[in-house]
């Protein structure tokens, strides 16, 4: 059943297949509608047709009832069938340049849509609807509709009634009304239209008062017409008596307004006409001719139809059942094509239809009343019947236009439908009409098009409509880029989202039809459509950009396939190279790219030169159109360029102004990558750095302005600064996106400079900007531009931007400018982006700055490892201020060993410097020194002022006091390769005019900063190994190990030096080569092995000396910096250090003790073991570290070897290892994590605890924890006294051989005392100890021999201390016996209890520590055998 209200969604499809009434009225009627101003009765009564309120209930086809609300209605004052007129090419353009002309001028104004700045706006697209934006459309659509003509295979347009009307003056109005019946146009209405002779005829009898003065008669009258033709007849009053006229001038234009609405309507091109309609008319009148009509359509018309569509049905109900088909096609197949002819005809126009008594015509009138009367159901499944029909008589016309109503009842049915359900009738019935027909059917192919699109808009189904749009036939140039916009507008419509891409093409193709069809202003506003819709932002999706979100899944397949056709279409239909070329080709870019050089075109045709050039600006930077467009555009520029300039040159003649400066997108210069270098002519960065006492990097600036003392105005923040005349090089990177080549002229920079003195000048004449005559960019080269600057003034220039003349013509402006750093500090900051302004290409000019040429001089690129090259740093004051501080940092100071510097007049030489290596003619084999042990970082010196070294008891270099104007200072800087590998080393050198840097404040320099990438060679591998000595447990006997790594050249070892705060060193070659004799010299040779051994005896520690002071330092800071509030300060007290010398050879050795070698051979070592505890202790602070660890450690040994080569370029240099760990009892640093006894502070936050525990963890499991060499606490050695033999008072012993034995103990430990318990054990006695693993690799007799006496003694051992015990050895007969059995168990107690000389240590309880050593309580087995031979009768072992 229909849905009540469906009407009023589709209007114009229902206005437009109305019924249609035909009005004959008699000659005495036309006085009545001409003084109304009417063309005839019909159009006198044509406004009260539409939306006719019938309120009635009828029946459909099936008997069922329904609600009939609203009819529309059309009167016509003639029928006839002609041969339908087939538009040309030349009359639809005509009919499109109508429509867009009757438009207004405000209706040619941009869409609200338009009005974004950023693109599409989209909200504006959801509220306005398809018809405010092209109402010329809507013009078209009209009319091309209002010119239907009636055909035979559709009885829309056929009247369904006949109205005949005469007037109440006339004297024998029956008479009239038959005379009318045989009217030229009734007779032929009954005889070709569908209805025939059961045509109704309704009988209107018109009282004008006007013209009829006896009323009486008149009900009279309309009585004998009512007698002689039945109910069908009504009687009109209406007035055109000027006399009874109303005089309200509003109801005057109201009834006028009813007219004139109705006529916009009907004839929607008409001019605008000045007549008064309905001037003889009051508000009654209107309102009896209003009801005049209803009456006329609910007492007859209406059920006049009813009636039809019931006779109809009940005659063609076999056939739409498929009975009397089937019947028709047997009796044509057994009897010949009789009913064939006799049901078919040829039409005017050559088609085939059938007449309008067979079953087929029936039908179809049967569907089409139907659907006039609004029941869209019933007539869509009689269409679906009669379609078979036609198709089976290839009658096509009658085929296309049951299809066609097929898909317009579904639409005007179904409010949900899906596009498979209706597009194919409409594809079938425009496809036959255009193609199968007798002659192509153009016009009811558009009109196709149109209601189709029309019913899609109501029901919102857009991404449907531009498939539909793009059916109309081809060759129609302005009608294609009329539904082309349309079909662009329709994918700007879709929910939920525009698919602004397609729109964008389609818009085009729009724009290229109406230029074509000579339509130039609405081809610019469709490009400016894409304009704006190109720069619409667009999200990421997974489906292509193309595809239509609101489609089902079922149709994507179809959808796609269809979207390819039209496509393809469109570029056929346009007939446009240019288009099809670019969209065949290009991205979207290129798309815009051709927009912009057209709407550049247009608006160069009218001579608009501004719009012009912006549109071609554009166009000139698209780097992906060919090099030929590119090409093209850039001389249509500069071509645009010459004329705008000449009309400018006239223009500034009579007071006007010449364009310049013009911002044009190439070449492209990215302010990011621009860069200000002061001294350009010199090697280095140039800058402002903030220079600390801590000795760590320079970084830059960020210090108040008082940082720089009151003579330097300057925050650092705000960028460089330079001296007064110096010379500033500001570094541009010009790239060219094109790919062609293009030339950049008299390139310079646009500067703004505000001075800071109080000198009344131009600010022009206080810099000089240098001009790069030329530029030339080849296609997507990229360059760098230099322009320098000399400001002559003190104050700030800022660089604004560049300016260029491109290709020598267009004079171009390139603004340089960036955003700051993102603020964040309030909440307004945190609400909204705000930027600090940008400083990149600002510099200050200072009085006070220092203007020093900064260079370097001789650094290697490559070295061999441990080799020393001599370097140099030259610097030259070329202000006109002395320069009083000027200091030079390292990052790498074991690569770098500074020298004295020297200064030098100009012109003058400077004294020449000392070697690296001081010869000594003697060297002292060992020698004690103090020196400092704090951990300080030496990166940083200072070369010029009063101020202190980082480190003075290291540092030997001694500062000049001042560099005065035109001096030069060279500093003497010796580069070593200190590791294997490719580094990259930084230098730089600070300085300042004022005074001094102080020790307790950072300042911030100009400073210079240079890169030195180094490689370096292996020349010596040099490696040490740690070994027992069996002479004494104390001892360790130190191998080193050297192995030339060179091919072909010899290296000669000239001296060993070692140093430790523990052990000193003596080489065991040297004792044998008293015996032997000493070489000349030790040289290796290519891939040779050398390797020496040495002999650690510890020094003997004098009574009531400090034991390890370092180790002891460390646990006591560290323990405080862990579990104290109060952060530990004091620093460690120097170290003597034992330096033990070897020269290997007959020549002179190296002085590495007094000599400034010792001052960097400290700083390197200081260097590395920073590098060490960053790595170890990630968690504790680096400032810490100097309060928490000394430079040496008490057992470590640090080791150097220097070598000269043999032949070649005579180079020299060392190599060293640091930190050789011979050992120790225990680990120190974990005794320090154990919490003390007293003083420890509480945490109450849980955080607090958390981050001890942390940092606790971290230590216990640094990197080096589990590869530090830990020694056994106590060891014990044998030594055997007297031998004897049965010598002894025990009878027991009288056979026997008996042997003393001095059993010692060994405590290695620094710091506890031991309380241990030491088992003899003989071998009888092995068997009962195999638990306790005690050598089991003993092969001796078990009964050879044993000890005699006490075997078991329990002793306390004081830290690096000793203990004697004797005991005696037995046995039966001489021999070598292995007499090394023993168990030794030990526990270590409090340090304070065995320091205490009135206790006994053994009162003291072991430890018990959370962090102790596995040493601390112990279980020791010999490790080697002692032999002892009974036969010699003499003390030796063997081992």
């Amino acid at each position: 059943m229909p849905r009540a209200g469906l009407a009023q969604k589709k209007e114009f499809v229902a206005k437009a297949l109305c019924p249609r009434i035909l009005v004959v009225n008699s000659a005495d009627l036309d006085d009545t509608w001409q003084v109304n101003n009417a063309d005839s009765f019909a159009e006198l009564l044509s406004p009260f047709g539409q939306d006719v309120s019938a309120q009635i209930t009828i029946q459909d086809g099936q008997g069922a009832p329904y609600f009939l609300d609203k009819i529309n209605v059309k009167f016509t004052t003639d029928f006839v069938i002609d041969k339908q007129r087939q538009p040309s090419g030349a009359e639809v353009d005509e009919l499109v340049t109508k429509c867009i002309g009757g438009s207004s001028a405000s209706e040619h104004a941009d869409p609200a849509f338009m009005s974004g700045a950023a693109g599409v706006n989209r909200e504006a697209v959801a509220l306005e609807e398809i018809s405010a934006w092209s109402p010329w459309y809507t013009l078209f659509r009209q009319q091309w509709v209002n010119q239907m003509q009636a055909s035979e295979h559709e009885s829309f347009m056929h009247p369904v009634a006949c109205m005949l009307a005469v007037s109440s003056s006339d004297a024998d109005p029956v008479g009239s009304l038959r005379g009318l019946l045989n009217h030229p146009t009734v007779r032929r209405t009954q005889t070709q239209s569908f209805t025939g002779s059961n045509l109704v005829l309704y009988y209107v009898v018109v009282h004008d008062e006007r013209r009829t003065a006896d009323v009486q008669n008149i009900d009279h009258r309309f009585d004998l017409v009512r007698k002689a033709f039945g109910q069908n007849c009504s009687l009109l009053r209406i007035n055109s008596n000027t006399d009874l006229l109303d005089a309200d001038s509003s109801d005057r234009a109201k009834i006028s307004g009813i007219w004139s609405s109705s006529l916009a309507t009907a004839q929607p091109l008409a001019a605008p006409s000045e007549k008064v309609y309905g001037s003889m008319l009051t508000m009654r009148d209107v309102a009896a001719l209003r009801d005049a009509v209803k009456q006329m359509m609910v007492r007859s018309v209406v059920p006049h139809m009813q009636y039809v569509v019931r006779i109809l049905s009940d005659q063609t109900a076999g056939q739409r059942r498929g009975i009397t088909g089937r019947l028709f096609s047997a009796g044509r197949r057994y009897f010949g094509a009789s009913a064939k002819a006799s049901s078919t005809l040829t039409g005017v126009d050559g088609d085939i239809y059938f007449r309008y008594d067979s079953p087929e015509a029936m039908m179809r009138q049967l569907a089409d009343y139907s659907f006039m009367l609004k029941d869209f159901r019933f007539a869509q499944s009689v269409y679906q019947v009669a379609r078979r029909d036609f198709l089976a008589e290839k009658a096509w016309k009658c085929y296309a236009g049951a299809q066609e109503m097929v898909g317009l009842s579904k639409l005007m049915w179904e409010v949900q439908a899906t596009k498979a359900e209706f597009d194919s009738n409409f594809d079938d019935a425009i496809a036959t009409y255009l193609h199968k027909t007798q002659v192509p059917r153009t016009f009811l192919a558009v009109r196709s098009v149109i209601m189709y699109y029309e019913l899609l808009k109501h029901h919102k189904m857009h991404s449907f409509a531009p498939v539909a749009l793009l059916r109309i036939p081809r060759g129609f140039v302005s009608l294609g880029a009329l539904m082309n916009e349309q079909a662009a507008y329709a994918y700007l419509k879709l929910t939920p989202r525009s698919e602004v891409r397609k729109f964008s093409f389609y818009a085009m193709i729009a724009s290229q039809m109406y230029q074509k069809s000579g339509m130039g202003e609405l081809s610019h506003r469709c490009l400016r459509m894409v304009k704006l819709a190109l720069a619409t932002p667009v999200e990421r999706r997974q489906r292509h950009a193309d595809d239509s979100e609101n489609e089902n899944e079922n149709e994507k397949g179809a959808e796609s396939k269809t979207e390819v056709k039209t496509k393809k279409d469109i570029t056929e239909n346009s007939n446009s190279s240019n288009v099809g070329s670019i969209v065949a080709r290009s991205s979207w870019g290129a798309i815009d790219s051709f927009i912009n050089h057209e709407l550049g075109r247009q608006y160069s045709a009218v001579q608009s030169y501004e719009e012009a050039l912006q549109y071609f600006m554009a166009l000139v930077g698209d780097d992906k159109i060919p090099p030929k467009l590119q090409s093209k555009y850039l001389q249509e520029l500069l071509q645009l360029f010459l004329e705008s300039d000449d009309r400018a040159a006239k223009g500034s003649a009579e007071g006007g102004a010449r364009r310049s400066n013009i911002q044009l997108s190439i070449p492209v210069i990215d302010p990011h990558m621009a860069r200000i270098i002061m001294s350009p002519s010199l090697e280095g960065e140039d800058g402002l750095l903030e220079w600390r006492l801590d000795g760590s990097a320079p970084r830059p600036a960020a210090a108040p302005a008082s940082a720089l003392g009151s003579a330097l105005d300057l925050n650092p923040g705000r960028g460089s600064c330079c001296a007064v005349g110096e010379a500033v090089a500001v570094l541009l990177v010009v790239t060219n996106p094109l790919t062609i080549g293009v030339t950049l002229n008299n390139f310079t920079l646009d500067c703004e400079f505000t001075a800071s003195d109080d000198v009344e000048e131009e600010a022009a004449s206080a810099f000089e900007v240098t001009t790069v005559s030329s530029v030339i960019l080849e296609g997507g080269q990229t360059t760098m531009v230099t322009v320098e600057v000399v400001v002559k003034r003190p104050g700030e220039l800022s660089i604004t931007g560049a300016k260029y003349l491109l290709c020598d013509i267009l004079p171009t402006f390139r603004p340089l400018k960036l955003p700051g750093r993102r603020l964040n500090n309030t909440k307004e900051q945190q609400a909204r982006e705000v930027y600090s302004p940008d400083t990149t290409l600002k510099f200050r000019v200072s009085p006070d700055m220092p203007h020093l040429d900064i260079s370097t001089e001789d650094f290697p690129d490559t070295l061999m490892s441990g080799s020393m090259h001599q370097s140099s740093v030259i610097i030259v004051n070329k202000g006109a201020l002395p320069c009083h501080n000027i200091v030079l940092w390292l990052s790498h100071p074991s690569f770098f060993d500074v020298k004295s510097p020297r200064t030098r007049a100009e012109g003058s030489e400077c004294a020449d410097t000392h070697e690296v290596y001081t010869a000594l003619d003697k060297v002292n084999p060992a020698e004690v020194m103090r020196v400092p042990n704090t951990l300080q970082d030496c990166s940083r010196f200072v070369l010029v002022g009063e101020g202190k070294q980082q480190c003075p008891e290291w540092s030997r270099l001694v500062p000049v006091e001042c560099l005065n104007p035109g001096e030069t200072l060279v500093v003497p800087v010796w580069t070593r390769g200190d590791r294997v590998g490719a580094h990259s080393l930084s230098l730089c050198v600070g300085a300042s005019s004022n005074t001094t840097l102080k020790s307790s404040e950072s300042r911030v320099m100009r400073s210079r900063a240079f890169d030195i990438d180094l490689i370096v060679t292996p020349s010596l591998r040099v490696n040490a190994f740690v070994r027992p000595s069996a002479r004494c447990p104390r001892e360790r006997l130190l191998g080193i190990e050297i192995e030339n790594m060179q091919t072909d050249l010899n290296v000669q070892l000239v001296q060993t030096t070692f140093s430790s705060g523990h052990y000193e060193l003596t080489p065991i070659l040297a004792q044998r080569q008293q015996v032997e004799g000493v070489p000349r010299r030790v040289v290796v040779g290519p891939r040779q092995t050398v390797s020496m051994m040495y002999r650690a005896r510890p020094r003997q520690v004098e009574a009531g000396d400090a034991r390890a002071v370092p180790e002891q330092f460390t646990i006591n800071a560290l323990r405080q910096f862990i579990y104290s509030n109060n952060k530990p300060t004091l620093l460690p007290e120097p170290i003597d250090l034992i330096y033990s010398n070897m020269v290997l050879g007959d020549h002179s050795g190296v002085d590495c003790v007094h000599s400034s070698l010792q001052s960097y051979i400290l700083r390197s070592q200081a260097f590395r073991r920073r590098n060490m505890l960053r790595a170890n202790y990630p968690m504790i602070p680096e400032n810490y570290h100097r309060v928490l660890f000394p430079l040496f450690e008490t057992f470590g040994i640090d080791f150097v070897l220097f070598w000269n080569e043999v032949g070649g370029i005579q180079r020299s240099g060392h190599h060293s290892i640091t930190g050789i760990d011979l050992g120790v009892p225990h680990d120190y640093i974990n005794e320090a994590l154990n919490p003390p006894t007293q003083g420890a502070a509480r945490a109450w936050l849980a955080d607090t605890v958390n981050e001890r525990e942390a940092l606790v963890q971290s230590i216990v499991n640094r990197p080096n924890a589990l590869t530090h060499r830990h020694e056994r606490p106590l060891d014990v050695s044998m030594r055997v006294g007297a031998i004897r033999q049965g010598a002894s008072s025990e009878s027991a012993l009288s056979a026997m051989y008996v042997a003393d034995i001095t059993v010692t103990v060994y405590n290695h430990s620094w710091r506890y005392a031991y309380d241990f318990a030491l088992d003899l054990i003989s071998p009888a006695d092995l068997d009962q100890i195999v638990p306790d693993r005690v050598r089991l690799d003993y092969t001796g007799s078990r009964s050879a021999w044993s000890w005699y006496g006490k075997t078991n003694h329990e002793l306390v051992v004081g830290p690096q201390a000793s203990v004697e015990l004797s005991a005696r050895l037995v046995c039966l007969s001489p021999g070598m016996f292995d007499i090394g059995l023993w168990k030794l168990s030990a526990a270590a107690l409090e340090p304070d209890a065995s320091a205490s000389g009135d206790a006994d240590p053994r009162d003291s309880p072991a430890l018990r520590l959370p962090f102790s050593s596995k040493n601390l309580e112990c279980v020791l087995h010999p490790l080697q055998s002692y032999f002892v031979d009974i036969n010699a009768a003499k003390l030796e072992s063997y081992s």
